[in-house]
């Protein structure tokens, strides 16, 4: 399959997918009202947190190279 075909594919599917997805209408799968400075201190404070592993994953794969040489 050509890269053409299959970006083709892919683009095909990504705009028709979306369409299937069932709408959010309430009830108890409702997410639960929060203001919108709680929701970005949630969305920060995860934003942190995934940099930190990152930076320690770097860390940790980065000495195991030097180890070896």
């Amino acid at each position: 399959m050509s890269a053409g075909r299959l970006f083709r594919a892919v683009s095909i599917l990504s705009l028709l997918l979306p369409a299937l997805a069932g709408a959010d209408h309430g009830g108890p799968l409702a997410s639960a009202p929060m203001s919108p400075f709680v929701t970005a201190l949630i969305a920060g404070g995860l934003a942190f947190v995934a940099v930190l592993l990152f930076a320690l994953i770097w860390r940790l794969m980065t000495e195991r190279g030097r180890d070896a040489e």
